[in-house]
């Protein structure tokens, strides 16, 4: 104990203890330590960060930022201090007052590297280096000028300041601060480490825990080597002075020298090297500035400074002009600019980090060959040919190459954007991560492509991130491309062979659509399938092939320059000699290479270099077998190995060293420490990890290896049995441990509910959570079904509550598609583990009901769950039909839940997700597009939808009937046509680009790229428009001439049937189908007839189309005796053919794996394409739908292939059936695979069921709902349930019951039809309050009265004796039951007044800005009724229809005009604009009104002070009334309707997206409540405020379903005050659903 507490001591001293002497003072001060105070210690220390000690002059310029940086165990003051005196303070007290410096600002920086503090730390170099990098950029002084940096350090200074140069070097942001640093001054750097900081880190680590920072200081320390193997390619920019001290160090226990010269010198040719008489203390402490080793330090600063003065000033870039003039503000908002882009495109900050780690493998001189060789000289400078692709084996340099490209396309100021695909790199896996990466790239270097991004980024533009070819139309061909400044652009991409779905560039033709002024580099290996996809890119694409010759003189550069940096051998020919060995064993593979020169690390003789290269296998195979044999004889170490290989070799993306340390202990039980050091030690660096702590395998080929069946090794991974072994952990993981922990939401005691915060231990490690989550289905797809073990811990985490916390992690992440992509495959593996099941095994029966509830769910509520991702817990599985797993497990008393759902008619599954019904029209065209999808009518409507939510966004019309529509890829454009017009549609504004008229019938069209449109004419014809200046050309095929085929192939004169387009590879196709001729093929542009298709007969075509995949060269055709044919348009021959189809349309998806047909008989048919034995192309049917008697007028995929939409009579059905839902890339082995047939589904349209056609009322006693319905009946509902207890009474038959009154205190029903008669029933007794207490009380007819007009609303009055009946032309108060008249009012000529039964309110409908009005009960008097205008209010007496106000009536005065709503979709409709329309809600004090201006103008919610309908408020010179305006800012979608006001001041309303929101008004001054109570007679506002906006809080409860609108978009709902809070009401069709417990769960919303 006595030697410790020495050693520490003597350390201290060593590091950090100062002494005190004195002696006479270079400018003439000879101080003594009497004449000066001692300064306390925390001061002696020094702060911490950049201090600035000297600033010049404002006079005068200066020349130079000096930064004194310390070291181990130092302070910013204490290092440079020979005492506690001030005096003795160097850089502030000599070095500031030296004349020769007086223009040089002094700057000293202090971080936390006491390695004695009794505590640990989690800081390293790095983080060190990370902190002076920004204390730099953040301090005004440096920040707002250009002077050249010198850094001073000390000690392991000098390594945090290699470090901070680094950092800036490879951050862009910080390129210009690295660009000014000139100089760097090492004292006594360990650049190599120091033995002492070993002994420091035993001491530190048994005394007070483990400090990182010392641990970076031991010899040969990896962060060291590090930073010198990065820093030697940046130092040849900087003057380095290097000074080493002499003396040993003598305190009791050391004497030594702390730092040798190696370890402090570099030896770079542009260092001077300075012995300095001092030990490693005195280095940086001076006694007097006469002191012989402060004048050789001052000396050598000041030439460094003389250096800077000769040098001309810096120049400023734009970005440093920008960054002097604009202040920090300006920098945080690029900050925040690049936040956003990179929220908004998923994409991660470290896109440098895989280039510069290969530019540091790059040799200077190396890579030349390639970069000066023609092919890539002509595609740098003339973009000839746009792509260059470049092919070559495993290792054998093509990643180094691709950086080298970058810097080279750098070097020439162009924008370039570079991808480096790596299993080893997290997101950086799939094409989707590729272009997003890309496009964000895009946008840090060029302003066009950001604002266009940012543009995109404030419409809302969303799409699935896993969706490649949405990503490619919305961003790319969308947006980007269309950008002039597209031809500056390069991509690099490197790897593309390691993309899991890299064919997509060619079968979804993104490569075909690059524009020809966008230059892309490509590396890959030499695959088959990419020189099929990149042949038909013909003259745009160089392919060329890397050979070992080729990089021969690379590897000599490499391997010369590695020899030399191990120091082993004597002299160059010794080095050249042992390149040449190397190299003639190397076999073209620079991974063979670098492992020959990592094993002559520990050889020491030519000998030991020679046995080496005779031990090391030159075939990669056997060199893998090597390192496994050495691993083996470890067999302490094996376990452990074998772990860490299984996890890396197996996993779908890289692990973190955090996620492997948490599966190896599920695995094995055992704890890694020291995670970076272990790990490639363990796995005999088969196995490193990277900069970001990720953990890679060594190359591509040694997880091939590995995983290889035929390897005899204890560490071989045997795919299909470790893939379900590591399914089987995660499973359990997630079960038992993660979402355990992260328990369901639970509901509040008291008050309107909210979630409670989940459970969370500190204790337990998460880090593998999002691994497992994402990918535990992945490894049981690939796992053997035979496993029991995997197949019962899959029915443990479907069977509990786990499941639902793992829907709702996915959807934290905003990407649904992991949970469709996990029933895809749980799919998979269930049909392979059926092989070993009985039919009614419970297990099996449990993994499908869920695959199919997954799917649904994610389908159904994408936007629920994306919006409310806890929704999962309480919301959506009382929604489901009660058939559903989900439903049955967890809603409606299955489980204590929040909300109770009751009415919805018994059910499984619909694969139909939405019906649209049009009330006129018969639907003719579809169109579908990943923004939008299109409907056309026979009244020339065009109805637009959002393709997720299914809610109608705009409507434009074409001045005809409706026979084609057309998105083009991007989406910027719709076209449609008629018989007469064609029309080109911008859809997302709305506006018509073009009209053209048709002089013949249009057969087929399709866009270009390049805003080109391109039709064929039934007269033979071919029109290609410009969209951008409207300029057309004309040609027809009747008049070419070819004698070729003169003879064989007869152009029919008679007109053509039908067309189609291919626009797949380079070639735009063309086929013309013939009524009894075959089919012509021809190449569009050229008018070259290529060839024939022929069936054996042909009595007409239906409709034909062309696969979109360029790599599926078939030609689906429809003929009218029923047969659907496929044709190879290479060969011209039939591949398959099927009977009886009758398609009257059909349609591929865009990736063209499936075919839809819609048939004259009903039947709507799915099939995937599929080769036979023989190669030919066939059918396979996957699903079927029966619809009867009822034809299919058109069918069409969605963007992403999982849904279609058919047309039939009025209707549009959304489907989703899970058929679609599969794998991109099915397992090649499927042998144990049961297939199940394709799924027919029959549809019975209950159409002729009469559906609820009035609003809804509920009774007082909230025991009923009355409704009508479109026979004529009104009828109760039960208000528990929602069952249909019986008819009251009827109208007469073809009429439909528009509107519904109550009269309760007389026992009245009061009803309307659409005929315009009015009937008063007058019940027998009151409505009963339970629905099981009694039968319905009999009706009796008191009034039968016909309106004369259509009846826009029915108001009765509290007393029952009045009934006001409201029409487009007056208003008529009438007696009951007597029906006489006793009042008539009528209306402006042209004006509209609606009015519509509500508890509390009335409805209008006021257009063209005319005089109307909208009547309701007043709020204080019961015997007065109000008329509201648009700019008046009028009050009228119930008694007898008398005014009580003047004629003028009493003056209202909202705000002004509003602003465009900022949830508008910014879609332009055509149909007549709606200029006023405002809905009444009567409050307890206060009128409510919900303000709709126009379409494009955000709903606006007012609430008005009783004052405003006081009679008295009339009388002239009366202030106008104003009402105070409701903040709807914390509502995410504009609101649709408000439902109701319960309590005193809850107002319940609903949005566009129909989620329901609760909103407590409070008063507009005073303290802010949870909730607030206005009383009756209180009134809400001031009675004249000025634009008063009233606080509010708002909640967030539930949502209803889209099914539940009405054809016209209406959502019909009624509220009904309860105890325990209020139920909810909705009709849909012919049932009513009843929502108890709506407002139980709740999130508060805050204004964004």
């Amino acid at each position: 104990m006595g030697h410790g507490q020495e050693l520490h001591k003597t350390l201290t001293s060593v590091l950090s203890i100062s002494r005190s002497d004195s002696t006479s003072s270079l400018y003439g001060r000879s101080p003594t330590p009497e004449s000066n105070p001692v300064i306390p210690e925390d001061e002696t220390h020094g702060v911490l960060g950049l201090t600035t000690l000297h600033d010049p002059l404002p006079s005068t310029r200066v020349a130079a930022d000096v930064v004194f940086v310390h070291g181990l165990g130092g302070g910013s003051r204490k290092t440079w201090s020979y005492s506690s005196d001030l005096y003795h303070y160097w850089p502030q007290a000599w070095l500031a007052n030296d004349p020769d410096f007086a223009d040089t600002r002094i700057h000293s920086f202090g971080y936390k590297s006491d390695w004695a503090e009794r505590q640990q730390s989690i800081l390293n170099i790095r983080d060190f280096a990370e902190s002076l990098v920004g204390e730099l950029k953040n301090n005004p002084s440096i920040r707002r000028s250009n002077t050249r940096i010198i850094f001073i350090c000390h000690s392991m200074g000098g390594c945090v300041a290699k470090k901070a140069y680094i950092l800036a070097r490879q951050d862009p942001s910080s390129k210009d601060l690295a660009d000014r640093v000139h100089s760097i001054f090492f004292l006594g750097t360990p650049h190599r480490g120091s033995d002492l900081a070993a002994i420091l880190k035993r001491l530190s680590i048994i005394a007070w825990g483990s400090k990182p920072f010392v641990s970076d200081l031991t010899p040969e320390s990896s962060a060291l080597r590090d930073i010198n193997d990065t820093f030697r390619h940046y130092a040849s920019d900087l003057r380095l002075w290097s000074f080493y001290e002499t003396i040993p160090t003598k305190p009791k226990v050391l004497n030594k020298i702390v730092v040798e010269r190696h370890s402090a010198t570099l030896g770079y040719p542009n260092e001077e090297i300075v012995a300095m008489n001092a030990d490693h203390r005195q280095l940086c402490k001076f006694n007097s500035p006469a002191d012989p080793n402060y004048r050789i330090l001052r000396n050598a600063l000041h030439t460094a400074t003389d250096m800077l003065r000769s040098l001309p000033p810096l120049d400023l870039t734009p970005s440093q002009i920008h960054a002097s003039s604009a202040s920090a503000q300006q920098d945080l908002n690029q900050e925040s600019i690049s936040q956003r882009l990179r929220s908004f495109l998923g994409v991660d900050d470290t896109l440098e980090d895989e280039l510069q780690i290969l530019q540091l493998l790059q040799e200077p001189g190396s890579c030349r060959w390639f970069s000066e060789a023609k092919p890539f000289v002509s595609w740098k400078i003339d973009g000839s040919p746009g792509i260059l692709w470049l092919t070559g084996r495993p290792a054998s340099g093509k990643s180094v190459l691709s950086s080298h490209v970058v810097e080279k396309v750098k070097s020439i100021g162009a924008f370039c954007s570079h991808f480096f695909f790596r299993q080893r790199e997290a997101s950086k896996s799939t094409l989707s991560d590729c272009l997003r990466s890309l496009a964000f790239q895009m946008a840090t270097q060029d302003s066009q492509v950001r604002n266009k991004l940012l543009q995109l980024e404030s419409e809302g533009v969303t799409w699935d991130m896993t969706d490649e070819l949405g990503v490619w139309r919305r961003l790319f061909v969308g947006g980007i491309f269309k950008l002039p400044s597209i031809s500056q652009h390069f991509w690099i991409v490197d790897g593309v062979d390691e993309c899991a779905n890299f064919n997509s560039l060619f079968t979804k033709r993104i490569l075909a659509t690059l524009p020809s002024g966008l230059r892309f580099f490509a590396t890959s290996r030499h695959l088959e399938e990419i020189g099929r996809g990149l042949a038909p890119l013909g003259s745009r694409v160089s392919l060329q092939s890397l050979s070992e010759a080729d990089t021969l003189s690379d590897m000599r550069l490499f391997v010369t320059s590695r020899l030399g940096e191990l120091d082993r051998l004597e002299n160059d020919e010794s080095i050249r000699e042992m390149c040449e060995k190397i190299l003639a064993k190397s076999s073209g593979s620079f991974l063979w290479v670098r492992l020959v020169l990592q094993e002559f690390e520990n050889a020491w003789t030519s000998e030991a270099m020679d046995a080496v290269l005779s031990e090391v296998p030159i075939d990669l195979q056997d060199m893998y077998h090597r390192m496994l044999q050495s691993m083996e004889k470890d067999r302490r170490r094996v376990k452990l190995a074998r772990s860490i290989l299984t996890w890396v070799v197996l996993a779908f993306r890289p692990l973190t060293v955090d996620e492997l340390r948490v599966a190896v202990k599920l695995d094995v039980n055992e704890t890694l420490q020291n995670m970076s050091k272990a790990i490639p030690s363990l796995c005999h660096q088969l196995v490193f990890v990277d900069s970001t702590d990720r953990v890679h395998i060594l190359h591509a080929t040694a997880r091939e290896f590995l995983l290889d069946e035929t390897l005899h090794s204890e560490f071989a991974v045997h795919g299909v049995e470790k893939h379900a072994y590591v399914g089987s952990i995660l499973l359990r993981y997630l079960t038992n441990t993660a979402f355990k922990l992260h328990a369901p939401p639970r509901r509040q005691s008291s008050g309107i509910r909210g979630f409670a915060k989940p459970a969370c231990s500190t204790s337990t490690d998460l880090s593998l959570l999002e691994y497992a989550a994402c990918f535990f289905s992945e490894h049981m797809y690939r796992g053997t079904s035979r496993d029991d073990t995997l197949m019962a811990e899959l029915c443990t985490f479907l069977g509990g509550k786990t499941i639902l916390s793992w829907i709702e992690h996915a959807a934290k992440h905003g990407n649904l598609g992991d949970i469709t992509r996990t029933a895809t495959n749980l799919r998979g593996y269930l049909s392979r583990r059926m092989k070993y099941l009985p039919p009614t095994d419970p297990s099996a029966y449990l993994v499908d009901c869920w695959v199919t509830d997954l799917i649904r769910v994610a389908a159904k509520f994408r936007y629920q769950l994306l919006t409310c991702p806890s929704s999962i817990h309480y919301i959506i599985p009382s929604f489901c039909p009660s058939e559903s797993i989900i439903s049955r497990t967890f809603a409606n008393g299955a489980r204590p839940s929040a909300i109770t759902v009751k009415g919805i008619p018994p059910a499984s599954w619909d694969d139909c997700l939405t019906r649209i019904d049009f009330e006129r029209g018969q639907t003719t065209a579809l169109s579908h597009d990943s923004r939008f999808f299109a409907v056309g009518l026979s009244t020339g409507q065009i109805s637009l939808y959002d393709p997720h939510s299914v809610q109608r966004v705009a409507t434009i019309s074409h001045p005809e009937r409706v026979r084609m529509l057309g998105f083009s890829n991007d989406g910027e454009y719709l076209a449609s046509s008629g018989s007469r017009t064609l029309v080109i549609w911008q859809p997302v504004s709305g506006v018509q680009r073009f009209s053209f008229p048709l002089q013949s019938e249009l057969i087929a069209f399709t866009f270009l790229n390049g805003d080109e449109f391109l039709c064929a004419f039934a007269s033979g014809e071919l029109t290609k428009w410009r969209l951008d200046s409207g300029e057309y050309e004309t040609i027809s095929w009747r008049g070419v001439q070819d004698k070729d085929i003169a003879d064989t192939l007869e152009i029919p004169e008679q007109p053509p049937s039908s067309a189609a387009f291919s626009t797949a590879g380079e070639t735009v196709l063309l086929a013309v189908g013939y009524r009894n001729y075959p089919i012509f093929i021809w190449n569009a542009f050229e008018l070259q007839l290529l060839g024939q298709c022929a069936a054996d007969e042909n009595n007409g075509i239906d409709d034909m189309a062309f696969n979109p995949n360029p790599e599926i060269t078939i030609l689906v055709v429809s003929y009218s005796d029923g047969r659907l044919y496929l044709f190879d348009y290479t060969t011209m021959m039939p591949t398959f053919t099927r009977s009886n189809v009758f398609a009257n349309s059909i349609s591929c998806s865009s990736d063209g794996r499936s075919l839809i047909t819609g048939s004259t008989r009903g039947i709507i048919e799915v099939f995937e394409f599929d080769e036979d034995h023989s190669g030919n192309m066939v059918l396979v049917p996957i699903y079927g739908i029966q619809a009867f008697d009822d034809s299919i007028r058109s069918v069409g995929f969605s963007a992403d292939g999982l849904r279609f939409v058919d047309l039939h009579d009025q209707q549009c059905r959304m489907w989703a059936p899970a058929a679609l839902m599969r794998k991109d890339n099915e397992l090649e082995s499927v042998s144990d695979i049961v297939p199940p047939p394709p799924k027919r589904v029959d549809i019975f349209e209950d159409s002729e069921i009469p559906e609820i056609t009035s609003a809804l009322v509920v009774s007082s006693n909230g025991g009923c709902v009355i409704a009508g319905k479109s026979n004529g009946e009104v009828l109760v509902f039960s208000a528990a349930d929602g069952r249909e207890l019986g008819v009251l009474y009827r109208h007469g038959r073809g009429v439909s019951v528009v509107n519904v009154a109550l009269g309760e205190t007389r026992n009245l029903v009061i009803s309307a039809d659409d005929s315009g008669r009015v009937l008063v029933a007058e019940l027998a007794t009151s409505l009963p309050v339970s629905s099981a207490a009694q039968k319905l009380p009999a009706a009796h007819i008191i009034l039968n009265r016909r309106f004369g007009a259509a009846v826009i609303g029915l108001l009765i009055n509290p007393s029952a004796n009045r009934l006001l009946i409201s029409g487009r032309n007056a208003d008529e108060l009438c007696d009951l039951p007597s029906g006489r008249v006793l009042g008539l009012i009528p209306h402006a000529v042209g004006s509209a007044v609606s009015m519509a039964p509500n508890q509390h309110a009335g409805l209008s409908e006021i257009s063209d800005g005319l005089t109307a009005a909208v009547a309701f009960q007043h709020p204080t008097n019961e015997a007065w009724v109000v008329l509201m205008f648009a700019k008046t209010t009028r009050i009228f007496c119930w008694s007898d229809f008398q005014e009580l106000t003047t004629v003028s009536g009493i003056l209202l005065q909202r705000p002004s005009t509003p602003v465009e709503s900022p949830h508008s979709t910014h879609i332009r409709r055509t149909e007549r604009p709606v200029t006023h329309s405002s809905s009444y809600y009567v409050g307890q004090g206060f009128v409510l009104e919900l303000l709709r201006n126009s379409p494009s103008v955000a709903p606006r919610l007012y609430v008005w002070p009783v004052s405003a309908f006081d009679p008295a408020a009339a009388l002239p010179g009366c202030p106008a009334q104003r009402p105070a305006e409701v903040n709807l800012s914390p509502i995410d979608a504009e609101i649709l309707d408000v439902l109701g006001i319960v309590g005193q001041s809850t107002v319940l309303i609903i949005d566009v997206n129909l989620w329901v929101y609760s909103m407590e008004l409070r008063p507009t001054r005073g303290t802010p409540q949870a909730r607030s109570s206005i009383s009756p007679g209180s009134t809400i506002v001031q009675k004249r405020p000025e634009s008063v906006t009233l606080p509010v809080l708002t909640r967030r409860h539930f949502f209803a379903l889209s099914e539940w609108r009405t054809t016209s978009g209406e959502l019909r709902c009624a509220v009904a005050q309860r105890t325990g809070g209020p139920d909810f009401f909705f009709a849909s069709r012919h049932y009513i659903i009843v929502i108890q417990g709506g407002l139980e769960f709740s999130e508060i919303m805050i204004a964004g």
